[in-house]
């Protein structure tokens, strides 16, 4: 298995384009996304669900559009989240003790086999790092914190 430090240190390999880096980003981050849903169990609740209850047990009670920011969707598609989480007892809305116009999501009692679910989706995801040695982790987490804060920048100068 090559690594990331020992494919940096492979002389006679020409150096990538940009655009073969692009490329080979996008074909990843799709392949990741439909292995990520290939490991959500028949009878636990949809991958997008998963997400929702996830974010709300790491990061607590949540206003609509904060989720759909952490979600990174529309608004509409997380009250169809919700909606659905909620006929099922797993979150309940409730007013925001502040701001009247805000409804906060929180999660419900009934929803920790669910969240133990979620839970379990993580650690499936995360042994795909498993074998990455300590500089190869190292490594990825500081080139995709580098890519990742020049689109956010980018996206944040477009709005």
């Amino acid at each position: 298995m090559t690594t990331l430090s020992q494919s940096n240190r492979t002389a006679a390999a020409p150096r990538p384009t940009a655009t073969e880096l692009a490329t080979a980003i996008a074909s990843f981050t799709s392949t990741f996304e439909r292995w990520a849903r290939s490991l959500v169990a028949a009878d636990a609740p949809s991958y997008p669900r998963l997400k929702l209850l996830y974010a709300l047990h790491c990061d607590g009670p949540q206003r609509m559009a904060d989720l759909a920011a952490t979600l990174e969707v529309t608004p509409r598609s997380v009250t169809a989240l919700v909606d659905g989480l909620e006929h099922e007892a797993l979150v309940r809305r409730q007013p925001h003790p502040t701001d009247r116009r805000a409804t906060m999501i929180e999660l419900t009692d009934e929803a920790r086999q669910a969240v133990e679910r979620s839970m379990e989706h993580q650690v499936a995801i995360a042994s795909l790092f498993e074998d990455l040695s300590e500089a190869d982790r190292r490594t990825l987490l500081r080139l995709t914190g580098v890519l990742d804060a020049r689109m956010r920048a980018a996206l944040d100068e477009g709005t």
